[in-house]
């Protein structure tokens, strides 16, 4: 097993550090320093680009392009994009196959799912060159804070181990990246010493977490009285509070770096050295579309990459609250004050593990529309589910099969029909409400 795992992460290093990748990286470590003026040249060049093959080789486009009589040489600039209506998830679903370029669909595309938002989650097509670019976005930030390679610890939710399994390791190497993939599944009270032990050992430099994963570290290096010091932290998939942050800076003695996308790649917001976040500019097209609620925008992108699936004013639903005032990290990227999407709660096991990712557990259950997790006590919850009337009991019996498998085997779950599941703050659809609290 562990020759097939290690075979595993040298090929997808290399699937995603292929031949575009250096190409990509150099372009933008260079385009991050652009003026302003040279950001919009180089979007409105990638975007007549973008407009031409969705026109010739996107059926969806075509015929959208013909309905609203349209030429792509109508949108030139990126606020002509104005003339274009949004789409969203469920425009996805209805003309998926209609999305794809034939021509350009192969093995070394991928599909990608939405992460906890319904419970049947959006697919998304990306193909070989987009995914070298992905790549290389994040390792512009990785440079930038320091990390050239270095050895690493990331706890990012993945299912490392079997969620069943009792005893250490909860961990595999990656030889590929000097990294260490610990389960977030895992990280409870009772097997905290077993995760500390093991970090002192491998001495990484960095940490790749999600906030509450790297909170919940934090918290058991110190109620441990062990101090350890990461040369730098990156968060990601999650709202980064203000509290979490200098926590886990306090405990780790570290700076972190925290970082904003979704499965769609149509937007990316990371930090600055400054502690600041930026939104990235030479990485799409993103509109900010006034809240009707509050000072707030919605996030909107346009893909500048990706030919095989092009997403064209695409809405995220994510809000973001922006400032005006300059950074000193000398960026013209424009500067967001606060994110307000990304749902941080999680479940608590009867074993007090905190269970972050819950998008594949309604995967491969017919008849769901949406699914929503609440917990008021750990090691239960009630899954709110909305069907489309035709929900049965086996659909159900394999929810909670699913629920059981990637939580515990000893959590109890309810399974509750409702007629509609309200929306949270800016209409966001919150996969998981728990109202036990941080503290538990």
């Amino acid at each position: 097993m562990k020759p097939l795992f290690e075979f595993q992460c040298w090929m997808k290093r290399l699937y995603r550090q292929g031949p575009h990748f250096q190409k990509h990286l150099k372009l933008l470590e260079r385009s991050q320093n652009y003026p302003i003026d040279a950001i919009r040249f180089y979007q409105n060049e990638q975007l007549r680009k973008m407009i031409r093959h969705c026109h010739q080789n996107i059926p969806y486009y075509r015929d959208l392009f013909t309905e609203l009589q349209l030429q792509p040489e109508d949108i030139q600039t990126v606020e002509d994009l104005r003339k274009l209506p949004l789409m969203d998830k469920k425009t996805v679903r209805a003309n998926f196959d209609k999305l794809i370029d034939k021509k350009r669909k192969n093995l070394l595309c991928k599909v990608g799912m939405t992460s906890g938002t319904t419970g049947s989650p959006a697919r998304f097509l990306r193909d070989y060159n987009s995914i070298n670019f992905e790549h290389a976005a994040a390792w512009r930030q990785w440079h930038n804070a320091g990390d050239t390679g270095k050895k690493r610890v990331s706890m990012r939710g993945g299912i490392i181990v079997p969620v069943a399994q009792q005893e250490p390791p909860f961990w595999r190497y990656n030889p590929a990246n000097q990294e260490l993939q610990m389960s977030s599944f895992h990280l409870s009270p009772a097997n905290s010493r077993a995760y500390i032990d093991e970090i002192l050992a491998f001495a990484p430099e960095v940490l790749y977490c999600l906030p509450s994963n790297g909170e919940l570290l934090a918290k058991f290096f110190r109620h441990h009285g062990i101090r350890y010091q990461f040369k730098v932290v990156f968060t990601s998939s999650e709202s980064l509070e203000p509290h979490v942050r200098d926590y886990i800076e306090e405990v780790f003695q570290t700076q972190v770096y925290d970082w904003y996308g979704q499965a769609e790649r149509v937007a990316a917001i990371g930090q600055c050295r400054q502690n600041q976040y930026h939104i990235e500019e030479d990485y799409s097209i993103v509109e900010l579309v006034p809240s009707e609620r509050d000072e707030s925008y919605e996030l909107v992108g346009t893909h500048l990459h990706n030919y095989v699936m092009p997403l064209l004013r695409y809405r995220t639903y994510d809000h973001v609250f922006m400032t005006d005032a300059p950074c000193d990290c000398g960026s013209s990227f424009r500067r967001v004050d606060r994110i307000l999407g990304r749902n941080g709660d999680f479940l608590i096991t009867p074993e007090g593990c905190r269970i972050s990712i819950t998008a594949h557990i309604p995967c491969g259950v017919e008849n769901l529309i949406e699914t929503q997790f609440c917990q008021e006590k750990p090691g239960e919850v009630t899954l709110k589910v909305l069907t489309n009337g035709q929900f049965t009991d086996k659909d159900k019996e394999q929810l909670i099969k699913n629920t059981l498998t990637y939580t515990s085997p000893r959590m109890k779950v309810v399974v509750k029909e409702v007629t509609s599941i309200p929306r949270g703050p800016n209409g966001k659809f919150l996969s998981v409400i728990n109202t036990i609290g941080m503290e538990n």
